[in-house]
């Protein structure tokens, strides 16, 4: 980041490097302060040399269509302070149209921000070895998947683990809303028990990691004869939409894998534990549960 900007403000652009050595660029649309978090715009802006304030692309948003996307909008929440690295590029004040955005995709990580643009690239120009480069890591994360030990740790009481997912709000506008009654009321208990709320998510998330599961989540549900229509982070979406519907319909779930979710997400679940912590504790959250709910990680669920 430029050695003169420190304060982050909404519309600000930053130019990120991209793996192939040349430039993106991402632009500030939200930042909610109490969260910690920002919404982060990625422009359809990919070059050789760092892009300039003037430039027109900076005032879109990227549209993506690789794999399982179908013109979706590149926005998401970035939990945290952008890192010192960007390059800070200048100011661009959003419109009234851009200030009225809803985005419920979140993501924990600023390094995979402003990344979609070059994936994009690969999609258009060079599709089959994008192809065969995804199949690979993907199937590297099954294997060390497999050799991680998953034990849950100790985990919220069910009966107070439902109660707060029955304080999300179904019919709020944007992810803020929907969260912020869930939120608030974790934020309220201890430390301790923020921490066994997200070892409970993750271990209900982690059951529902299995093979039969992933065969019934829609139009990309998992196939033996065509694995790379299928999309491990959008399978763990769906699974975070089986929870968030409540108790019920996960035990239901759980037990019928033909009633999984069809292609309906709730990714923000992910991050109920951690703003709830940074609400009470003012800085990020750390923890690494026993148990992940990174697709794959269930290994007796994927057997056969």
């Amino acid at each position: 980041m430029d050695k003169q900007k420190f304060e982050v403000l909404i519309g600000d652009v930053f130019a990120v490097k991209l793996p192939d050595g040349r430039f993106g660029a991402i632009r500030i649309a939200k930042h909610h302060q109490e969260l910690g978090s920002y919404l982060v715009i990625t422009t359809p802006y990919i070059g050789e040399e760092l892009p300039v304030i003037e430039n027109n692309c900076l005032t879109y948003i990227l549209r993506q269509n690789r794999f399982f996307y179908k013109n979706n909008r590149a926005l998401v929440w970035v939990d945290g302070e952008p890192p010192r690295d960007l390059i800070y590029i200048g100011n661009l004040p959003l419109a009234e149209k851009e200030k009225a955005i809803i985005c419920n995709s979140f993501c924990e990580q600023w390094d995979r921000i402003g990344i979609e643009v070059y994936h994009e690239w690969r999609w258009e120009n060079d599709q089959e070895n994008f192809i065969k480069e995804v199949q690979e890591e993907q199937k590297n994360e099954e294997e060390e998947n497999r050799n991680i030990a998953q034990v849950p740790k100790k985990m919220m009481h069910d009966e107070e683990f439902w109660s707060i997912i029955s304080l999300l709000n179904s019919n709020g506008n944007g992810r803020e809303d929907i969260l912020e009654p869930a939120v608030i009321a974790l934020s309220k208990m201890s430390v301790k028990d923020i921490k066994e709320f997200e070892e409970a998510l993750s271990y209900k998330l982690y059951l529902l990691d299995t093979r039969e599961h992933a065969k019934n989540i829609g139009e990309y549900s998992y196939t033996e004869d065509n694995p790379i229509n299928f999309s491990v982070d959008l399978f763990l979406y769906i699974r975070c939409a089986v929870v968030a519907e409540g108790q019920q319909n996960f035990e239901r779930t759980l037990k019928n894998p033909e009633m999984m979710n069809k292609n309906r997400t709730f990714e923000p679940l992910l991050s109920i534990a951690s703003y709830a912590y940074a609400t009470r504790m003012k800085k990020d959250f750390e923890y690494t549960s026993g148990c992940s709910y990174e697709t794959f990680s269930n290994i007796a669920g994927w057997k056969g």
